[in-house]
C-alpha cells in the first residue's frame, strides 16, 4: 500500500478523425486529475462540478479497471474531472488510463506503459484513445503492441461542437452494417493510408480530403440531426472536419491563424437548423498523457 499521497491524470482525446476508426487518436489538453491518499478501506469520490458523473458508470468503470490489476486497495481517490461525459471526448479512455495508473502505482509498481496498454485495449476493446490518453500526443495503432506515437499536430486548434444529444457508443456502433460494399471499403481504405501519412509527415494540407469516410460516419448520421451539414463545412483555415469518436460531438480541426469564434458560430448554427441545441469547445492538442506524481 502508498505511503504517501500521490496525484494522477489523464487527458481527453479525440478519435478516428474520420476513417482512422477505432485506430487513430489525438491527446487534448483537458484533464480527469485524482488525489489519491492512504485509507483505512478503498473510497472513491468525485468533486461536484458541470463534468460530475450523474449515475455510477465512471465509478464502474474505475473500479473494473483497478480489478485488472488487483484487489482494491486501501486508499482514498478523489477525482476532478474537466471532460465532458458521454460526448465524444474518450472520457471512458481517460478514466481507464486513471484506474490503470492508481492501482500500478497504489500496488508500488513501476508504471510500465506497455502493460498498462495492453489492459487498457483489452478493456477499452480497441486502442484509439485510450493509447492517446496513455502517451499523449497522435497515436496510430491497430492494438496495444504496435503503436506509432506522433507529436502533437502543430499550429492547430481542435474545435468541438457538442450537440445536446444523447447517444452512447454502443448505441453509436449498433448503427453500423454488418458488411460493405468494394467501393466504400476502398474509398475508406484510401483516405485512412492519407490519413496516417499526413498526420507522420505534416502536410496538414491532406486533412481535408483524408478526413472522409464511408464506414462509420454515414450510419451514426441517423442519431445525429444536422451531421452532413456539419461534415460538408468548409471555411479557411478549417482543415477537416469529422465525428469525435463515435460521437455526438463534431471536431474541426483549424489552423491555429482560423477564425475559431466566427467558424464555431457556423458549426453550431447547422446543428440549430437540425433543432440541435450545442456548445463549442476549442482545445490544443497535447504531448502529455498519463502523469503520476508523489505529494509532498
Amino acid at each position: 500500500m502508498p505511503t504517501h499521497s500521490f496525484q494522477v491524470s489523464t487527458p481527453a482525446s479525440s478519435a478516428n478523425l474520420g476513417p482512422g476508426f477505432d485506430s487513430v487518436g489525438i491527446a487534448l489538453a483537458l484533464r480527469m486529475q485524482a488525489t489519491v491518499a492512504p485509507a483505512r478501506r478503498f473510497a472513491l469520490h468525485f468533486a461536484p462540478g458541470p463534468q460530475a458523473p450523474t449515475h455510477d458508470g465512471l465509478r464502474e468503470a474505475i473500479e473494473r479497471a483497478m480489478h485488472s490489476i488487483g484487489a482494491l486497495p486501501c486508499i482514498r481517490i478523489d477525482i476532478t474531472n474537466a471532460i465532458p461525459l458521454g460526448a465524444g471526448l474518450g472520457s471512458s479512455a481517460a478514466a481507464t488510463i486513471l484506474a490503470l495508473g492508481i492501482a500500478e502505482r497504489a500496488a508500488g509498481n513501476r508504471i510500465d506503459r506497455s502493460r498498462i496498454a495492453a489492459l487498457a485495449c483489452k478493456l477499452e476493446g480497441h486502442p484509439d484513445n485510450a493509447l492517446a490518453a496513455l502517451y499523449g500526443g497522435t497515436t496510430i495503432a491497430c492494438d496495444a503492441r504496435n503503436v506509432v506515437r506522433l507529436p502533437p499536430l502543430r499550429d492547430t486548434i481542435a474545435l468541438f461542437t457538442i450537440p445536446q444529444i444523447d447517444l452512447s457508443t454502443a448505441a453509436a456502433r449498433s448503427l453500423l452494417p454488418a458488411r460493405y460494399s468494394r467501393a466504400d471499403t476502398v474509398f475508406s481504405v484510401q483516405r485512412a493510408a492519407l490519413l496516417g501519412a499526413a498526420l507522420a509527415s505534416g502536410k496538414l494540407d491532406c486533412l481535408r480530403a483524408a478526413m472522409n469516410d464511408r464506414i462509420h460516419q454515414p450510419y451514426r448520421a441517423a442519431k445525429i440531426p444536422g451531421l452532413p451539414a456539419l461534415l460538408a463545412y468548409d471555411a479557411p483555415g478549417v482543415r477537416g472536419v469529422a465525428l469525435s469518436g463515435a460521437g455526438p460531438t463534431v471536431v474541426a480541426l483549424l489552423d491555429v491563424r482560423a477564425d475559431a469564434r466566427r467558424i464555431g458560430e457556423e458549426l453550431r448554427a447547422r446543428f440549430t437548423d437540425a433543432g440541435i441545441a450545442s456548445a463549442t469547445l476549442r482545445l490544443r492538442p497535447s504531448a502529455r498523457g498519463l502523469l503520476v506524481r508523489t505529494v509532498s
